[in-house]
C-alpha cells in the first residue's frame, strides 16, 4: 500500500530535505504551507493559516492521506495557541506550552485518519549520529561540559521551556525560550561581549537534545549551517547535540563549515 503522506511544513532548510526524501520513497505527496516558499513550486501546496485548522483538516482528508508530518519551523504567538488549543481540546481559554500542543496536534489522526510520522522517520539520514558531526575533536574539558549541558537541557525541557542550554564548563550561561536558538546564542554573544562569559578556561558547549516529555514526531531539535556561524561568532567551540534525537540540516555543510571555523560538533549516546 502506498504511503500517502500530509506534510504540514513552515519555514527553514529542513523543508526541502524531508520533501526530497518522501519523494525518494516513492510517497503520495500533499504539502501543506504555512509559509510562501519558491522551493515549493511544482508540488501544489495548499496555504493554510493557524488561525483556520479546519482547512487543514480537511484537505488531509480529501487527500485521502495516511500518515501527517510537521517539518519546519513555526512561530506561535499566545493567540494561536489559543486557537489551536480551542480546535483540538475544545478549551481555547489559556495559551499551552509546546508539549502540550504537540500532544494535541496528535489528535489529528482522529480527526483525519492519518497517523503521525515524525521527520526523523521519513529521512532517517537526518538524525545526528554518535561521534564527530564536524570540526575538530573535543577536548576532555569540553566532553565534560557537554554531558553537564545535555543534562541540564533534559532538565530546561522538563519544564517546557527551549531545547538547548550554553554552558561555560560546569557553569549555567543561558537557557533556549520562545525566542528560539539563534536568539540564545545572541545572547551569549552579549555576555561575551560585556566580559560575563568565555573570559577563563571553562569552555562554551551549545547542547540541544530534546524535552524528555514530548513525542518524538513532532518539534525534534535541529541544528543546521547558521547554527555553526552563530556559535563560531559567540565564541562556543562545542555544539553537543543528542545522538538519535536531533536533526542535522544540511549535514554535509555543516561539516564542511564546522572544520573551516573549527568548531567541533558531536553527538553524544551517554549523556
Amino acid at each position: 500500500m502506498t504511503t500517502r503522506l500530509a506534510l504540514i511544513v513552515g519555514s527553514g532548510a529542513l523543508v526541502p530535505e524531508v520533501v526530497a526524501a518522501a519523494q525518494q520513497r516513492g510517497f503520495a505527496l500533499r504539502v501543506l504551507s504555512l509559509k510562501r516558499r519558491a522551493d515549493l513550486k511544482g508540488l501544489d501546496a495548499i496555504p493554510f493559516r493557524l488561525s483556520d485548522p479546519d482547512a487543514a483538516v480537511a484537505a488531509i482528508r480529501a487527500f485521502g492521506a495516511t500518515h501527517f508530518a510537521l517539518a519546519g519551523g513555526v512561530s506561535l504567538s499566545d493567540i494561536a495557541r489559543e486557537t489551536l488549543a480551542g480546535f483540538f481540546s475544545g478549551s481555547g481559554l489559556h495559551s499551552m506550552g509546546d508539549t502540550e500542543l504537540s500532544d494535541l496536534v496528535a489528535r489529528l489522526e482522529t480527526l483525519t485518519g492519518a497517523s503521525p510520522l515524525g521527520v526523523h522517520e521519513i529521512a532517517p539520514h537526518l538524525l545526528a549520529s554518535a561521534g564527530s558531526l564536524g570540526g575538530p575533536a573535543p577536548t576532555p574539558a569540553q566532553h565534560d561540559a557537554a554531558r553537564y549541558g545535555l543534562g541540564l537541557g533534559r532538565k530546561a525541557g522538563s519544564l517546557d521551556l527551549g531545547q538547548a542550554v550554553v554552558v561555560a564548563g560546569r557553569r549555567a550561561v543561558a537557557v533556549e525560550d520562545i525566542g528560539g536558538t539563534d536568539q540564545l546564542i545572541a545572547r551569549v554573544r552579549r555576555l561575551r561581549w560585556r566580559g560575563l562569559v568565555a573570559d577563563g578556561a571553562s569552555p562554551l558547549v551549545l547542547a540541544k537534545c530534546p524535552k524528555p516529555q514530548q513525542p518524538l514526531f513532532v518539534d525534534l531539535p535541529a541544528i543546521g549551517p547558521r547554527t555553526v556561524a552563530n556559535a563560531k561568532k559567540a565564541g562556543i567551540g562545542l555544539i553537543a547535540v543528542a545522538a538519535g534525537g536531533t536533526i542535522v540540516i544540511q549535514r554535509q555543510q555543516v561539516r564542511a563549515l564546522a572544520d573551516r571555523l573549527g568548531v567541533a560538533v558531536f553527538g553524544y549516546t551517554d549523556a
